[in-house]
């Protein structure tokens, strides 16, 4: 039997969901040299903010260097997701939770085959350094 999680475990489930899909939202406007986007990673990280902000950076250079086709993207502000955000937020939960086989497909569906490792390589630093930092995300149903 599963359990569910508590109110405030949610709470910081979808902390993290907003903080990742905000971060790729403002840096395809702003670039990643905008500072406000390096603030929320302090505010949301703690103390290792700006090293899981170093990983964000990685991972996002990786995922533009490694994607199959061009990625879709809402401009910040917008609630809904595109089905690339979800494949993001599901490729950092896969390896977040350990679940390879999602990890493998979303890789499949987001990467060319040679550039594989390295986005996952950096996708597993970057959902290492937020569950350190306390920030979680779920398994999407």
């Amino acid at each position: 039997m599963q359990t569910m999680p508590r109110r405030d475990e949610e709470t910081r489930f979808n902390d993290c969901a907003q903080l990742l899909v905000n971060a790729w939202r403002q840096t395809m406007v702003h670039g990643i040299d905008c500072p406000l986007i390096a603030q929320q990673f302090r505010c949301s990280c703690g103390a290792e903010g700006r090293e899981v902000f170093t990983a964000f950076c990685t991972f996002l250079c990786a995922l533009a260097m490694a994607q199959r086709r061009c990625l879709t993207v809402n401009p910040p502000g917008r609630h809904a997701l595109t089905t690339d955000e979800v494949r993001m937020l599901t490729l950092v939960a896969a390896a977040q939770n350990d679940c390879p086989a999602t990890l493998e497909a979303h890789l499949s569906w987001l990467a060319w085959r040679p550039l594989r490792q390295t986005l996952e390589a950096s996708v597993r630093e970057l959902a290492a350094l937020l569950g350190a930092s306390g920030q979680r995300l779920a398994m999407p149903a």
